[in-house]
């Protein structure tokens, strides 16, 4: 009995041993030890793939990518490795920002035309020098105003910011010229306006030529002098140099910043 155990043994094992021989390696049949690709239990793992060199990438988005995924792989899993594959790829990233910048400022100095510090220069004897030159062209553009138009301010005697642009209103006309009218809108005179003039359809007036329905109280208006065109530039409290800024700015006789920049003939 045992030799016939025995032998049914050896010949099932050579059966089994041809049958492998005469059939081509498939998944039940190969050697799991020598198939690197598949898993050694039951199913294949997909063997992650090598990692491309830095220089292989050729657009920011797959360099985005690239870093993001790095990152996240040295969050979860920080090692020296990981850590280390990270940084390589940021210090690339940041060589190519740097180029880019060095490159970007070569350019420009190339092109003035594109340079914001040429009409805005960041040395201090030119901000100095062009902040000078802005004040006395400011000065002369308020002083041809004050022979074009003038200002109608709308007050009220309860109103605290009428009282407190009283006197600024007060220093624009000594130092301008610009003659100014203050009209009571509810027909009370304060006495910080003591020439102020009752409305007698004036402010409907100047809603209809400036299109605008001025809803707080000083309100500044522009007018020419001959009363066919108003523009309501304030209302509230603001600065005198504000104020005068608003002037020059709506009165269409400022220069253009770049016209104090002195540019070469065409060759």
């Amino acid at each position: 009995m045992t030799i016939r155990k025995i032998g049914l043994t050896a010949l099932l094992s050579f059966s089994l041993v041809q049958y492998s021989f005469a059939q081509p390696n498939d998944f039940w049949t190969e050697d799991v030890w020598k198939n690197p690709d598949r898993g050694f239990l039951f199913y294949g793992e997909k063997r992650e793939e090598n990692a491309k060199e830095l220089s292989e990438f050729k657009t920011v988005e797959e360099l985005k990518l690239e870093a993001k995924r790095r990152l996240e792989v040295a969050v979860m899993e920080p090692n020296k490795e990981n850590i280390t594959a990270y940084l390589a790829i940021n210090t690339l990233m940041l060589e190519k920002s740097t180029q880019f910048a060095q490159r970007w400022k070569e350019t420009l100095w190339a092109n003035p035309g594109f340079d914001h510090t040429v009409v805005h220069p960041n040395a201090n004897f030119a901000q100095v020098a062009l902040k000078d030159e802005a004040k006395s062209e400011k000065e002369d553009i308020l002083k041809q105003l004050s022979s074009r138009a003038g200002l109608v301010i709308l007050v009220q005697a309860d109103c605290s910011f009428c009282s407190l642009m009283a006197p600024v209103i007060q220093r624009l006309q000594q130092e301008t010229g610009i003659e100014a009218l203050a009209i009571s809108i509810k027909g009370d005179v304060s006495s910080e306006w003591p020439g102020a003039k009752l409305n007698n359809g004036i402010v409907k007036r100047l809603m209809t030529l400036s299109g605008s329905v001025p809803t707080v109280t000083p309100a500044i208006f522009l007018v020419d002098r001959k009363g066919e065109q108003a523009q309501l530039i304030a209302s509230g409290a603001l600065s005198l140099e504000d104020l005068k800024d608003r002037l020059v700015q709506v009165s269409g006789l400022a220069r253009s910043t770049n016209s104090t920049i002195q540019t070469l003939p065409r060759l």
